[in-house]
Protein backbone atom coordinates (compact mmCIF):
# COMPACT_ATOMS: atom_id res chain seq x y z
CA UNK A 1 0.00 0.00 0.00
CA UNK A 2 2.80 2.40 0.90
CA UNK A 3 4.55 1.96 -2.44
CA UNK A 4 1.35 2.64 -4.38
CA UNK A 5 0.55 5.70 -2.28
CA UNK A 6 4.07 7.06 -2.75
CA UNK A 7 3.93 6.58 -6.53
CA UNK A 8 0.48 8.20 -6.75
CA UNK A 9 1.54 11.18 -4.67
CA UNK A 10 4.67 11.57 -6.79
CA UNK A 11 2.50 11.61 -9.91
CA UNK A 12 0.20 14.24 -8.43
CA UNK A 13 2.98 16.55 -7.28
CA UNK A 14 5.61 16.10 -10.01
CA UNK A 15 6.15 18.44 -12.98
CA UNK A 16 4.08 17.50 -16.02
CA UNK A 17 7.02 15.98 -17.89
CA UNK A 18 7.54 13.46 -15.05
CA UNK A 19 3.91 12.61 -14.32
CA UNK A 20 3.49 9.98 -17.02
CA UNK A 21 6.42 8.00 -15.61
CA UNK A 22 5.05 8.12 -12.07
CA UNK A 23 1.57 7.10 -13.24
CA UNK A 24 3.13 4.16 -15.05
CA UNK A 25 5.02 3.18 -11.91
CA UNK A 26 1.83 3.47 -9.84
CA UNK A 27 -0.08 1.32 -12.32
CA UNK A 28 2.68 -1.29 -12.31
CA UNK A 29 2.74 -1.43 -8.50
CA UNK A 30 -1.04 -1.76 -8.42
CA UNK A 31 -1.12 -4.60 -10.95
CA UNK A 32 1.73 -6.49 -9.29
CA UNK A 33 0.19 -6.19 -5.82
CA UNK A 34 -3.17 -7.40 -7.09
CA UNK A 35 -1.63 -10.26 -9.08
CA UNK A 36 0.48 -11.64 -6.23
CA UNK A 37 -2.54 -11.77 -3.92
CA UNK A 38 -4.36 -14.12 -6.35
CA UNK A 39 -7.81 -12.60 -5.77
CA UNK A 40 -11.08 -13.86 -7.20
CA UNK A 41 -12.92 -11.46 -9.49
CA UNK A 42 -15.92 -11.41 -7.13
CA UNK A 43 -13.68 -10.36 -4.21
CA UNK A 44 -12.47 -7.38 -6.26
CA UNK A 45 -16.03 -6.38 -7.10
CA UNK A 46 -15.60 -7.30 -10.76
CA UNK A 47 -18.12 -10.11 -11.05
CA UNK A 48 -21.91 -10.28 -11.03
CA UNK A 49 -22.04 -10.75 -7.29
CA UNK A 50 -23.89 -7.89 -5.58
CA UNK A 51 -24.72 -6.10 -8.82
CA UNK A 52 -28.49 -6.25 -8.40
CA UNK A 53 -28.36 -5.18 -4.76
CA UNK A 54 -26.23 -2.12 -5.47
CA UNK A 55 -28.02 -0.87 -8.60
CA UNK A 56 -30.07 1.54 -6.48
CA UNK A 57 -27.00 3.77 -6.26
CA UNK A 58 -27.47 4.87 -9.89
CA UNK A 59 -31.01 6.36 -9.60
CA UNK A 60 -30.03 7.75 -6.19
CA UNK A 61 -27.06 9.52 -7.77
CA UNK A 62 -29.25 10.71 -10.66
CA UNK A 63 -31.68 12.28 -8.19
CA UNK A 64 -28.95 14.12 -6.29
CA UNK A 65 -27.26 15.25 -9.50
CA UNK A 66 -30.56 16.49 -10.92
CA UNK A 67 -31.18 18.54 -7.78
CA UNK A 68 -27.66 19.97 -7.96
CA UNK A 69 -28.16 20.98 -11.60
CA UNK A 70 -31.47 22.68 -10.79
CA UNK A 71 -29.90 24.60 -7.91
CA UNK A 72 -26.93 25.62 -10.05
CA UNK A 73 -29.29 26.80 -12.77
CA UNK A 74 -31.24 28.90 -10.29
CA UNK A 75 -28.17 30.53 -8.76
CA UNK A 76 -26.42 31.01 -12.11
CA UNK A 77 -23.42 28.69 -11.71
CA UNK A 78 -24.43 26.05 -14.27
CA UNK A 79 -21.87 25.77 -17.08
CA UNK A 80 -20.63 23.43 -19.80
CA UNK A 81 -17.78 21.00 -19.21
CA UNK A 82 -14.43 22.78 -19.31
CA UNK A 83 -11.79 21.63 -21.78
CA UNK A 84 -10.93 21.23 -25.46
CA UNK A 85 -12.56 17.82 -26.00
CA UNK A 86 -16.18 17.24 -27.09
CA UNK A 87 -18.53 16.69 -24.17
CA UNK A 88 -19.23 13.03 -24.99
CA UNK A 89 -15.53 12.12 -25.15
CA UNK A 90 -14.85 14.11 -22.00
CA UNK A 91 -17.69 12.33 -20.20
CA UNK A 92 -16.68 8.88 -21.44
CA UNK A 93 -13.08 9.44 -20.44
CA UNK A 94 -14.13 10.56 -16.99
CA UNK A 95 -16.41 7.52 -16.61
CA UNK A 96 -13.47 5.21 -17.34
CA UNK A 97 -11.35 7.13 -14.83
CA UNK A 98 -14.15 6.82 -12.25
CA UNK A 99 -14.10 3.04 -12.69
CA UNK A 100 -10.34 3.00 -12.25
CA UNK A 101 -10.61 5.12 -9.10
CA UNK A 102 -13.21 2.79 -7.62
CA UNK A 103 -10.96 -0.19 -8.28
CA UNK A 104 -8.07 1.54 -6.51
CA UNK A 105 -10.28 2.80 -3.68
CA UNK A 106 -12.28 -0.32 -2.95
CA UNK A 107 -10.76 -3.35 -4.66
CA UNK A 108 -7.28 -2.39 -3.50
CA UNK A 109 -7.23 -0.06 -0.48
CA UNK A 110 -10.48 -0.93 1.25
CA UNK A 111 -9.84 -4.66 0.93
CA UNK A 112 -6.48 -4.21 2.65
CA UNK A 113 -7.79 -1.92 5.37
CA UNK A 114 -10.59 -4.41 5.93
CA UNK A 115 -8.01 -7.15 6.46
CA UNK A 116 -6.06 -4.97 8.88
CA UNK A 117 -8.95 -3.35 10.77
CA UNK A 118 -11.78 -5.81 10.23
CA UNK A 119 -15.13 -5.32 8.55
CA UNK A 120 -15.79 -2.18 10.56
CA UNK A 121 -16.81 1.44 10.28
CA UNK A 122 -13.21 2.37 11.03
CA UNK A 123 -11.99 0.65 7.86
CA UNK A 124 -14.63 2.50 5.82
CA UNK A 125 -13.73 5.90 7.31
CA UNK A 126 -9.96 5.36 6.96
CA UNK A 127 -10.37 4.41 3.29
CA UNK A 128 -12.61 7.42 2.63
CA UNK A 129 -10.16 9.71 4.43
CA UNK A 130 -7.32 8.44 2.27
CA UNK A 131 -9.44 9.05 -0.84
CA UNK A 132 -10.08 12.60 0.35
CA UNK A 133 -6.43 13.33 1.12
CA UNK A 134 -5.45 12.29 -2.41
CA UNK A 135 -7.44 15.32 -3.65
CA UNK A 136 -5.47 17.95 -1.72
CA UNK A 137 -5.40 20.96 -2.17
CA UNK A 138 -8.69 21.25 -4.07
CA UNK A 139 -11.08 22.90 -1.55
CA UNK A 140 -14.16 21.42 -3.25
CA UNK A 141 -12.95 17.91 -3.97
CA UNK A 142 -11.36 17.26 -0.56
CA UNK A 143 -14.64 17.39 1.40
CA UNK A 144 -16.70 16.06 -1.51
CA UNK A 145 -14.52 12.98 -1.90
CA UNK A 146 -14.61 12.28 1.83
CA UNK A 147 -18.41 12.24 1.86
CA UNK A 148 -18.51 10.42 -1.47
CA UNK A 149 -15.84 8.01 -0.27
CA UNK A 150 -17.91 7.04 2.75
CA UNK A 151 -20.83 6.35 0.42
CA UNK A 152 -18.82 4.42 -2.18
CA UNK A 153 -16.92 2.29 0.32
CA UNK A 154 -19.99 1.48 2.40
CA UNK A 155 -21.88 0.36 -0.71
CA UNK A 156 -18.90 -1.76 -1.72
CA UNK A 157 -18.62 -3.21 1.79
CA UNK A 158 -22.24 -4.34 1.65
CA UNK A 159 -22.52 -5.56 -1.96
CA UNK A 160 -18.97 -6.07 -3.30
CA UNK A 161 -19.52 -4.67 -6.76
CA UNK A 162 -17.75 -1.62 -8.19
CA UNK A 163 -19.77 -1.11 -11.38
CA UNK A 164 -22.82 0.80 -10.03
CA UNK A 165 -20.68 2.93 -7.72
CA UNK A 166 -18.35 3.74 -10.62
CA UNK A 167 -21.37 4.99 -12.59
CA UNK A 168 -22.52 7.01 -9.57
CA UNK A 169 -18.97 8.37 -9.15
CA UNK A 170 -18.90 9.51 -12.77
CA UNK A 171 -22.30 11.18 -12.40
CA UNK A 172 -21.28 13.01 -9.22
CA UNK A 173 -17.94 14.12 -10.68
CA UNK A 174 -19.39 15.44 -13.92
CA UNK A 175 -22.14 17.21 -11.98
CA UNK A 176 -19.58 18.94 -9.78
CA UNK A 177 -17.69 20.00 -12.89
CA UNK A 178 -20.72 21.80 -14.36
CA UNK A 179 -22.31 23.18 -11.19
CA UNK A 180 -19.32 24.55 -9.25
CA UNK A 181 -17.58 27.70 -10.57
CA UNK A 182 -14.34 26.76 -12.27
CA UNK A 183 -12.30 29.27 -10.27
CA UNK A 184 -13.08 27.11 -7.22
CA UNK A 185 -12.75 23.66 -8.71
CA UNK A 186 -10.07 24.42 -11.36
CA UNK A 187 -11.17 21.79 -13.85
CA UNK A 188 -11.16 19.10 -11.12
CA UNK A 189 -7.39 19.38 -10.73
CA UNK A 190 -5.54 18.14 -7.65
CA UNK A 191 -1.94 18.25 -6.49
CA UNK A 192 0.42 20.50 -8.38
CA UNK A 193 -2.06 20.73 -11.25
CA UNK A 194 -4.49 22.62 -9.00
CA UNK A 195 -1.82 25.13 -7.95
CA UNK A 196 -0.63 25.75 -11.51
CA UNK A 197 -4.03 25.88 -13.18
CA UNK A 198 -4.96 29.27 -14.62
CA UNK A 199 -8.67 29.98 -14.92
CA UNK A 200 -9.53 31.63 -18.22
CA UNK A 201 -12.00 34.42 -18.62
Amino acid sequence: MVLLLAAMEAALWSPRRQQALWYLIALSVLLVCVAVSHPRARDLGLGWNGLRGSLWTIPFAALLCGLAVLIAYEVGTLSVLYGPHPVYWHSLGYAVWALEQQFILNSFFYKRFESLLGDTTIAVVVTALLFSLMHIPNPVLVPATFVGGIFFVEVFRRWRNIYPIAVAHAMFGLTLAITIPNHWIRNMRVGIGFLRFHVRG
